[in-house]
């Protein structure tokens, strides 16, 4: 990572999911800023592919598992950390 040039991105989400998040990259030796920025690459990188198969196989069911339809833009932050979570769990 560039450290010339960072940005911060703060969020708002409950802090259950907040101490849930922690504890879950904590233990798996990773950090919050790390996971994050995989999953932000991987969104970027999927985004760029155009509704690909690998993407639809990876967002679908992480989105549908919490029981909403709604398109990524339309989620709430909570939502959006939750499936953040999820699909670093399946990547872990």
């Amino acid at each position: 990572m560039n450290k010339a040039k960072q940005a911060s991105i703060h969020i708002r989400c409950d802090q259950k999911l907040a101490d849930e998040f922690k504890k879950a990259v904590e233990q798996n030796g990773y950090t919050k800023s790390l996971v994050i920025r995989e999953l932000m690459q991987e969104y970027i990188d999927n985004s760029k592919k155009h509704n690909s198969p690998t993407q639809q196989a990876t967002v679908r069911p992480a989105i549908l598992k919490n029981e909403t339809d709604k398109p990524l833009r339309e989620m709430s932050s909570d939502d959006l950390l939750k499936l953040a979570i999820r699909m670093a769990e399946k990547h872990i």
